[in-house]
């Protein structure tokens, strides 16, 4: 049963090349809030900061795009934006 106030929570931990983990808070379709950790490598560091801040207020359908574009210029191993979309999405899918 999905929430009725519009707002809702949705989790989960992806094993890709490495572990991802998501968690998402989410009103309709749109991210509102969320945290991406995991033990893949991302450099710079703080670049995982500037990708959750971009994906704040994105519908589901404008992830892939989002993670493409913020994702350029970083170096990165066990994780991909295939991934992290696929984490996104599936963390949306089981939301509460």
């Amino acid at each position: 049963m999905q929430p009725t106030s519009g707002i809702s929570e949705g989790k989960f931990d992806y094993k890709a090349g490495k572990l991802i983990k998501v968690r998402a808070v989410f009103e309709g379709d749109k991210i509102k809030d969320i945290k991406i950790t995991g033990d893949f490598f991302l450099h710079p560091e703080e670049k995982i900061e500037e990708i959750e801040a971009s994906l704040r207020g994105k519908r589901i359908k404008e992830i892939e795009e989002t993670l493409r574009e913020s994702m350029g210029g970083a170096e990165y191993a066990g994780i991909s934006p295939e991934d992290l979309t696929y984490a996104i999405t599936e963390a949306w899918k089981r939301r509460k």
